[in-house]
């Protein structure tokens, strides 16, 4: 359950500069007698006044860590930025090697901070790693059944070879991505495959495994996916076992310029 959050400006800081006034999305700062006041009204608790302050005069209540100050070193080159994009590749072959609890700590926290809409952070994780087999037997069971129906509209599927570890390739991890916003947990999922890539892991997005929970309650509830929430996406970790030693090819992108 989320907590309260209070904006508080301290006087004795603020110099009237402003900036947060400016910068506030939805207009919960103004100004009283030359300082800036936070009114609360309509605050989604963003924290772009806290952020602006040249004086860190902004604080907020509620959280367990404070906010970091940003430093040159936290921009990403662009150009490698780009390489690692065009680098990407779905790993369904891994090799047995185990992944740390600190780098799924690093992957959690890189959607954990993934911008929200509205600053909702209505995203959670499922993270499976020493029961994995407990979920995926049970999926390929509904998958089996499902796989009639898709077959008939889907050729990509007609050929494929079921065996026990269909779904997840014996990877060592899996995360599960659930949220009440579709976007919100794809933009997270998003940024936890990136990092998942800059840490020497491989990925893949287990379509088929999500595509079982939406009909699969008994899986839902053992998720903890909750009523109003949904899978969104499945991410499956571990190390490769394969080297790729190109980059994808692409179709010219349609744009438009105006």
């Amino acid at each position: 359950m989320k907590r309260e959050h209070i904006v508080s400006v301290d006087p004795s800081r603020c110099i009237g500069c402003k900036l947060c006034v400016s910068d506030c999305p939805t207009s919960a700062i103004r100004m009283l007698d030359g300082k800036a006041v936070a009114t609360m009204q309509g605050c989604i608790v963003c924290g772009h006044c806290q952020a602006i302050c040249p004086q860190a005069a902004v604080s907020i209540s509620g959280f367990d860590e404070a906010p970091e100050e940003i430093t040159p070193e936290m921009h990403v080159d662009p150009a490698k930025l780009l390489g690692q994009l065009k680098a990407r590749r779905s790993v369904r072959q891994f090799s047995g090697r185990e992944i740390a609890p600190e780098l799924i700590d690093q992957i959690i926290e890189a959607g954990r901070y993934t911008p929200t809409g509205t600053n909702s952070q209505n995203v959670s994780y499922a993270v499976l790693r020493e029961h994995i087999s407990d979920y995926e037997a049970p999926a390929i069971h509904t998958f089996q059944r499902l796989k009639r129906v898709i077959d008939l509209v889907y050729s990509g599927t007609r050929n494929i070879q079921i065996d026990d570890h269909f779904l997840f390739k014996n990877a060592k991890a899996v995360i599960v991505i659930k949220g009440e916003d579709k976007v919100n947990a794809a933009l997270a999922a998003s940024s936890m495959e990136l990092m998942a890539q800059s840490l020497g892991l491989g990925v893949f997005y287990s379509g088929f495994f999500t595509m079982v929970l939406r009909v699969s309650p008994k899986l839902r509830k053992k998720l903890g996916i909750r009523r109003g929430e949904q899978a969104v996406t499945t991410l499956v970790l571990g190390y490769p076992a394969v080297k790729y030693q190109r980059t994808a090819q692409r179709e010219t992108p349609d744009v438009l310029f105006d």
